[in-house]
């Protein structure tokens, strides 16, 4: 039987305190009492239980037990998997119920190892895992709150400060106070904006913590922020349903301890300054519910990002003039004092090459043939198709036998078919998949399911943003679109981008390749561009990767 491991700690001060090889040690001790094989441990270090969206080794394995990868998961305890009781139970269920995979604990009984009893144990384990964990966030809000009563500031320091090791009070940093004294003064004449702060900054040398160019929202958040005329706050924490933090709680604000950089009065001008403005653009814009949203980048910015850079820059918003009715695409590194060379273009224009390349394109008729070739090369198989023609029909006859009776034994019939199906998913991970079928089908069909959008703006981005992951702009021409996983592997059959990462390099490609691949930040590379014929009437962009 395959086994399968998972370690988690839960604090990064826990590193280094033997608690994952105790845990690992457990599990590889309980797998050999059991006569198993241990495939595979996954560990999560400094991840909390809470939640599970964020812990990449989970992640995984989840996506390997429905690969088939192993029969049984064990841990050290329940609460490894999650402290979080409705969480907890949905997890064991998928991999219970839907996979077939066993859930075990090395220290704790289960539903498997004690039936009935096992069940109970563990649901009450669950709750007392729930509670410890929200008694604990409790008296740590407790303490921070009583911390932040006596003046000290308990969050990450802000810009302007820094906090020796092992001590409490923040401390002046010159240059940075520097920077925070002229962002002040400059404000309260009235004469900047934030966006002409955050220029004036950059052009002086001046960066953020983390080594970024200023932008307008850094400026306007630091012209907020009590911790400058010395003051510290609390605010409860809480969170909504689906566990992510929400800021509703009242603030509470407390004389801090640490040195003020700026004084109250200069504050308070630039409060008002502030409300100034507020008032003077009251007037609210309507939602603009463009077509490419979050998809359109400048392609020059987009992909020569300079170090320490956001993942956005070199996106592009669409913005409208006061007195023009026609929207227009903008690259965003204005905000930051970056010029660059792209100037605005009408959606329109961008928007109609977009949806024509996607009305002409179609995959290919062999697109699975396509990939059970690639998947032979990659394995090693002359005959995959008849290695797994084999299979099936392998399984095929032993469900006969034991419809006929011919097999008595449930249990040889079970192992017997559970390892027929492993070795048919291990050579056809990706041929089968559904959703490459949904893709393949979205594709051929594209047509009808853009017109069934109508002219409701909002179902046909769903629909463009479900196959589109990236739109590169030039001028006002389309270089470059990159698609979504499936959609890429139906298109060249490149199974590369089902597994790739940000630690792949980039395979060595010419100019007319670059954009789409050595300069993407994106984990998985994913070039696509139609072929000239595939945009009648409008402007004809380069031919990235062809199709063959």
């Amino acid at each position: 039987m395959k086994y399968a491991g998972y370690i988690r700690i839960s604090d990064q001060q826990q590193i280094g305190n033997y608690s994952l090889d105790a845990q690992k040690r457990a599990i590889e001790d309980f797998v050999r009492l059991k006569g198993g094989t241990l495939t595979e441990i996954y560990c999560d270090e400094a991840q909390s239980a809470r939640g599970t969206s964020k812990r990449d080794d989970f992640l995984r394995m989840r996506q390997d037990a429905r690969k088939g990868k192993f029969q049984a998961l064990v841990v050290h305890k329940f609460d490894r998997l999650n402290r979080n009781r409705t969480d907890a139970m949905a997890v064991k269920l998928l991999l219970r119920r839907d996979l077939g995979i066993q859930v075990l604990s090395c220290t704790e009984p289960s539903e498997e190892t004690a039936g009935a009893m096992g069940a109970l144990v563990e649901g009450i384990m669950e709750c007392i895992a729930e509670w410890y964990s929200n008694n604990l966030a409790t008296e740590v809000s407790k303490g921070k709150r009583e911390k932040t009563a006596q003046g000290f500031h308990t969050s990450v320091p802000p810009y302007g400060y820094f906090r020796k090791a092992n001590e409490k009070l923040l401390i002046p940093e010159p240059t940075e106070a520097k920077a925070i004294c002229l962002i002040f003064e400059k404000f309260r004449t009235g004469l900047y904006s934030y966006l002409q702060i955050a220029r004036l900054l950059n052009e002086k040398g001046y960066r953020t913590k983390k080594g970024r160019l200023f932008s307008k929202d850094a400026v306007c958040e630091i012209l907020q922020n009590t911790t400058y005329i010395g003051k510290v706050q609390y605010q409860q924490m809480r969170r909504n349903t689906e566990g992510k933090r929400v800021y509703t709680a009242p603030i509470e604000l407390y004389q801090g301890q640490h040195e003020p950089i700026i004084e109250q009065e200069l504050f308070d001008l630039c409060q008002q300054v502030r409300q100034r403005r507020a008032n003077n653009n009251s007037s609210k814009r309507l939602h603009n519910s463009y077509l490419l949203r979050g998809l359109v980048v400048c392609e020059y910015c987009f992909t020569h990002p300079p170090a320490n850079s956001l993942p956005t820059f070199g996106k592009m918003i669409s913005q409208s003039l006061t007195k023009s009715k026609y929207p227009y695409y903008r690259c965003t590194n204005h905000r930051i004092g970056v010029d660059c060379n792209q100037r605005g273009v009408k959606t329109e224009i961008i928007d109609n090459q977009v949806v024509s390349a996607l009305l002409h394109l179609k995959p290919p008729t062999d697109w699975k043939a396509r990939i059970i070739r690639e998947l032979a090369i990659r394995l090693g198989e002359n005959s995959l198709q008849a290695r797994l023609d084999e299979i099936s029909g392998i399984i095929d006859r032993l469900d006969v036998r034991w419809d006929m009776g011919f097999i008595t034994d449930k249990a040889e019939y079970i192992e017997k078919r559970q390892q027929l199906q492993s070795d048919l998913a291990a050579l056809s991970p990706l041929a089968e998949d559904d959703s490459l079928q949904l893709a393949a089908d979205m594709l051929e069909n594209f047509p009808k399911h853009w017109h069934k959008c109508g002219s409701d703006k909002e179902k046909q981005h769903q629909l463009i943003s479900q196959i589109v992951e990236r739109v590169y702009v030039c001028g006002d021409r389309v270089t470059a679109l990159t698609l979504k996983a499936d959609y890429h592997i139906v298109l060249t059959g490149n199974i590369d981008s089902e597994e790739g990462g940000e630690d792949t390099p980039p395979e060595k490609l010419d100019w007319e390749e670059y954009i789409t691949k050595s300069g993407r930040r994106d984990s998985n590379p994913r070039p696509l561009a139609p072929h000239a014929s595939a945009l009648p009437g409008c402007a004809t962009p380069r031919n990235i990767c062809k199709y063959s």
